[in-house]
């Protein structure tokens, strides 16, 4: 019986931290989408730290591309 109690709450642990890590991602995922900002280098460290999770770097675009200035060059 106490080795099933053991079970449980390590499985509620493990349930609760992976929780928080998926939460913690989305609001830095979502603060980075509001702010434009994958053009820039991160700014805080959870954003560095969800970058590096999840494989992106900063952007090789100008921002200036990116709000509707004329490309250089047409791709047909």
């Amino acid at each position: 019986m106490g080795s099933m109690v053991a079970i449980a709450i390590g499985f509620s642990l493990s349930a609760g931290l992976v929780t928080g890590v998926f939460a913690i991602i989305a609001v830095a995922v979502r603060r980075e989408d509001r702010q434009y900002s994958l053009t820039r280098p991160a700014r805080g460290v959870t954003a560095r730290g969800v970058r590096r999770l999840t494989g992106v770097g900063m952007r090789d675009v100008t921002p200036s591309a990116f709000w509707g200035q004329p490309a250089e060059r047409v791709l047909h």
